[in-house]
C-alpha cells in the first residue's frame, strides 16, 4: 500500500500552527508515507518517524507575489512527475497549493482554512480569486477533512471534521490566579500581527498586568508601553512555562479562518482564554468570548476573583481534553484507512 502526501512547506516538529497540524496528522497514519515538500532552500530526502520526506526546491521566478502562489504555479512542473512515478494508492493534499500536481490519483484534501476568504481579507479580491480556483479543485477530492464548521467550505465530496489538536501538557496551570501576566503568542501571519498590536494597545487600560507577547508577530510592534514585553521567538520550553504560569491568554484576533492551535493549547493547560469571536472559532464553549476591548477588561476584572479563575481554568481543561493530538490523529487515521 503506497501513500503519498503533498506539503507546501517543511513541517517537522511543528514550529507554527499549520506545520503542527501536518506533522501530527501525517505521523498518526499507521503506514509509511512519502511526503513531497515544497522548499525554497535545500533539496534532499530525510526520514522522520513514519515519513520519507522528499524536499523539492521551487523556482524563484514564477512571477508570484507570495510563497503560496509560487508553490501553486510550479506545482505541476515540480511535483507532477514525482507523484506519477511513485504511483500511490492515495494522495494526501495539505493546503490546496499543489493540487495541480495531482492527475487522476485518489486523494484526500486536508483543509486547514477557507483559503479564498483568508486571501480576500488579507490581500484583496485578485488573490482571493486565484486561491478560490485552486481551492475548488482541492474540494473536488475523494474526501475532504476540515478543522472548522465556520469555514463554510462548499463541496460535494464526503467530509470528516478533523479539528486542530494539541500535545497534552504534563502539568496544568495551578498558579495563574495570582499571576499578573497576560499572554499572547503568534507567528507573523497578518491576523496575528493585528491581534498583537491590539493587545499592546490595551496596555494603558491594563496597568495592573504585564502583557507578554511571543512569536514573530511581536517583532512587528514598536513604541510599546512599559508593561508590554516583546519576546520574539521563544523555545517550546519557555512557551510551556508561560502557559503554566500566566493569568490568561488574550486573543483579540480580528480576521482569519480555520481554528487556532494556540487557543486549544492554552486551554489544555487550564489557562483561561479571553478571545474575540473569530479567535475562538471552533472552541467557543471553552473560551471567554469578548467582542470589544471593554469586554476584555470586564472579563479580566471577573477573573480577579480566585473562585472565578479556578472555575474558568477547570472549564478550559475539561473542554480541551478530547482535542489531544493522539485522539485527533486516531480519527484522521480512520479516514485514511477507510479510503485505502
Amino acid at each position: 500500500m503506497k501513500i503519498a502526501a503533498l506539503a507546501p512547506f517543511p513541517f517537522a516538529n511543528g514550529e507554527f500552527g499549520g506545520a503542527e497540524r501536518i506533522d501530527n496528522l501525517l505521523t498518526s497514519i499507521k503506514h509509511p508515507v512519502r511526503v513531497f515538500i515544497a522548499n525554497s532552500g535545500a533539496t534532499g530526502i530525510e526520514k522522520y518517524k513514519n515519513l520519507e520526506m522528499v524536499f523539492v526546491k521551487i523556482p524563484q521566478d514564477t512571477g508570484a507575489s507570495e510563497y503560496d502562489f509560487a508553490v501553486s504555479r510550479s506545482a505541476k512542473e515540480c511535483f507532477g512527475q514525482l507523484l506519477s512515478d511513485y504511483n500511490p494508492d492515495l494522495v494526501i493534499l495539505e493546503h490546496p497549493w499543489q493540487v495541480q500536481a495531482i492527475d487522476g490519483q485518489k486523494f484526500v484534501y486536508d483543509a486547514h482554512n477557507n483559503e479564498a476568504e483568508i486571501k480576500r481579507l488579507i490581500r484583496g479580491d485578485a488573490q482571493a480569486s486565484e486561491a478560490g480556483q485552486l481551492e475548488a479543485l482541492a474540494l473536488d477530492a475523494d474526501h475532504v477533512t476540515f478543522c472548522s464548521e465556520s469555514d463554510k467550505l462548499t463541496t460535494n465530496s464526503p467530509t470528516t471534521w478533523i479539528p486542530n489538536g494539541t500535545e497534552w501538557p504534563n502539568a496544568k496551570n495551578s498558579v495563574g490566579k495570582a499571576s499578573k501576566v497576560l499572554l499572547f503568542s503568534g507567528s507573523a501571519h497578518p491576523p496575528n500581527i493585528g491581534a498583537a498590536i491590539t493587545l499592546a494597545g490595551l496596555a494603558p487600560a491594563l496597568q495592573d498586568y504585564e502583557i507578554v507577547i511571543t512569536g514573530s508577530c511581536s517583532e512587528m510592534i514598536t513604541g510599546q508601553a512599559p508593561n508590554v514585553h516583546l519576546l520574539g521567538h521563544v523555545t517550546k520550553k519557555t512557551l510551556n512555562y508561560l502557559m503554566r504560569t500566566a493569568h490568561a491568554f488574550v486573543n483579540p484576533i480580528a480576521a482569519g479562518s480555520g481554528t487556532s492551535l494556540k487557543v486549544i493549547k492554552s486551554l489544555s493547560y487550564g489557562l483561561p482564554v479571553i478571545s474575540s469571536s473569530i479567535g475562538a472559532r471552533g472552541y467557543e464553549d471553552g473560551c471567554i468570548v469578548a467582542k470589544t476591548a471593554q469586554e476584555v477588561i470586564d472579563s479580566l476584572e471577573r477573573l480577579k476573583s480566585p473562585s472565578e479563575w479556578e472555575m474558568a481554568s477547570e472549564r478550559s481543561v475539561a473542554f480541551a481534553r478530547p482535542y489531544s493530538w493522539e485522539a485527533v490523529g486516531a480519527k484522521f487515521n480512520q479516514v485514511i484507512e477507510g479510503l485505502l
